[in-house]
Formats: C-alpha cells, sequence, structure tokens
C-alpha cells in the first residue's frame, strides 16, 4: 500500500467512526438545541440500550427484533427523563438541570452494573464481513453499512424536524418557547418528543459502535458522549447537519491522530480540535452567533 492510500485508508476508517460519533451528537444537539441544557444522560441512556439489545440477543431473541427493542428502551428512557429529572427543574437556575442530568446518569450507569458487571462483551451479532478493494484501499462491508445507516437516520431525522407537524413545533419551541406556548402548540409534549427522538439516535449509535468495535462495556456511554459533544460544538450545537459534519471531522482527525503519531493521542486531538474550534468560531462551523439584547 503506497502512501496515497494509505492515507485514504485511514479517511475511510475516521468516517466510520466518526459517523457514529455524529449520529449521536445529532441526538444531544437536539436536546440543547430546544432547551439550552445539557443532557449528559445521553450517554449512559446508549449503553444501557445497547446492553439490554446485546442481553436479548444472548437469550434467543433475533437481532432483527432485539436492535428495535433496545432503539425502543432509549427512547423511553428519554422520556422519563425529561419527566423526572428536567420538567421538573426546567425554570430553575441552570446548574439544577445539570446536577440532576448527572444523578438520572450515575442512577442508570450503577444499574447496569448491577445487572451485567463491569466486564467487557463482545456484541454477539455474527455478521459476515466482505472485504473489496477500491483504488487500491480495502473497504468492508462494516464500514459501508455503518457509514450509511449513520447517514441515512441522520436525513430522516432532518427530514422529519423539517417537514413534520411535530417538527416544526419543535423548532417553534426551540425559537421561542413561551411565544410556542401562547400559539396553542403543546410545549411540554414537544420537549418530552425531543428527548424521546434523542433517546432513540442515542441507542441507534450505541448499537452501531457495538458493532463496529464489536465491544459492549459499562463506561461506553462516557466515552462516546465525550466524543459526540465535541462533534456537536465543532459542527454548531443545535444544528442537525453541522452536528453529523462535526462527527465526521473529528473522527477523521483522530483516525489520522493514530496512524500518523500515536493511538494516544486520540483525545488529544479532540480536545485540542474543540479548543481550536472554541477560539476561532465558538458558535461552531454551522453555528449562528447568539445575539443578546440587553
Amino acid at each position: 500500500m503506497t502512501g496515497l492510500e494509505y492515507f485514504f485508508a485511514q479517511i475511510l476508517n475516521g468516517l466510520s467512526a466518526g459517523s457514529i460519533y455524529a449520529l449521536i451528537a445529532v441526538g444531544y444537539s437536539m436536546v440543547f438545541g430546544v432547551l439550552q441544557m445539557h443532557n449528559f444522560a445521553h450517554g449512559d441512556t446508549l449503553m444501557f440500550g445497547t446492553y439490554v439489545a446485546m442481553a436479548l440477543m444472548l437469550v434467543g431473541v433475533p437481532a432483527i427484533a432485539a436492535i428495535p427493542l433496545g432503539i425502543l428502551l432509549g427512547g423511553a428512557m428519554g422520556f422519563f427523563i425529561e419527566r423526572i429529572a428536567f420538567r421538573p427543574t426546567r425554570t430553575a437556575h441552570r446548574m439544577v438541570p445539570t446536577v440532576s442530568a448527572i444523578a438520572v446518569a450515575l442512577i442508570i450507569r450503577n444499574t447496569a452494573q448491577l445487572i451485567w458487571g463491569t466486564t467487557t462483551e463482545p456484541f454477539p451479532l455474527d455478521i459476515p464481513v466482505a472485504r473489496a478493494e477500491v483504488f487500491g484501499i480495502g473497504v468492508t462491508s462494516t464500514q459501508v453499512a455503518v457509514f450509511g445507516v449513520a447517514l441515512a437516520l441522520m436525513l430522516a431525522t432532518d427530514l422529519f424536524v423539517r417537514k413534520t407537524m411535530i417538527g416544526k413545533a419543535m423548532r417553534a419551541v426551540q425559537q421561542d418557547i413561551d411565544a410556542a406556548g401562547y400559539m396553542g402548540i403543546p410545549v411540554n409534549r414537544t420537549i418530552a418528543m425531543v428527548y424521546v427522538l434523542g433517546g432513540l439516535l442515542g441507542v441507534a449509535g450505541g448499537i452501531l459502535f457495538a458493532i463496529n468495535y464489536n465491544t459492549v462495556y459499562l463506561m461506553m456511554g462516557f466515552t462516546v458522549m465525550m466524543k459526540a459533544f465535541v462533534a456537536a460544538v465543532i459542527g454548531g450545537i443545535g444544528n442537525i447537519k453541522g452536528a453529523f459534519v462535526g462527527g465526521l471531522v473529528l473522527g477523521v482527525a483522530e483516525a489520522l491522530a493514530a496512524a500518523y503519531f500515536d493511538t494516544g493521542y486520540r483525545d488529544g486531538i479532540a480536545m485540542g480540535l474543540l479548543i481550536l474550534v472554541l477560539l476561532v468560531r465558538p458558535q461552531g462551523l454551522f453555528g449562528r452567533p447568539i445575539q443578546v439584547k440587553v
């Protein structure tokens, strides 16, 4: 493999990993875009849903049923997290819902630890992996499938938000929550739907992570959530397409850092990229500056 082929191979690896960050970042970014609140329980929600899908498959439930059930559980968890942890604290100081979200995340994580322990497990999905050479670069069916599914889910989410009545209600609440209520939009139901959608996308991203790396572990939610947060900030937090692009940029940057320097630099590259974007363009690549009126 020539140097140029090796470079493009790492780009491909980065796009595969970055698409997972991107999908999770989309779910996280939607919640922040509506309420300007950080859902730090997002990562542990996706971890729990992925474990449930794995557990169902281990007891004999077909993957075609177990995976959707795990994703649906993520949506249900999003609904209850909003109802229990965020709605009662919505009008409180911004720090209150943040602490509440951290508490929920720890409860979910400890519950998962009690059920499944702390051992890293392989994801029990046996998918035949095909490999093809494209311009001298080895491409696996897993890489193509992960990227394709993540992209399709992002496009479907963007279409849902732009074209459906619920999506329009979400955008109205994002622009002005009080005005949306005065216009007859069911604010509480709309916000709950945002959390449900975020939970669905989060677990979908978690399962793609488990398939791509063939691993499920207790701290996977925290690990992937931090990367998704960086991706959302890079792309412009609150912007669906921006969050997806941010995830791809981060994934490619990590892959190149691991290939040409050392795997230990991956997290450092992510944080360095975050700082660079905040210094040069604080609103992110696709975000808009927020005008604060005095």
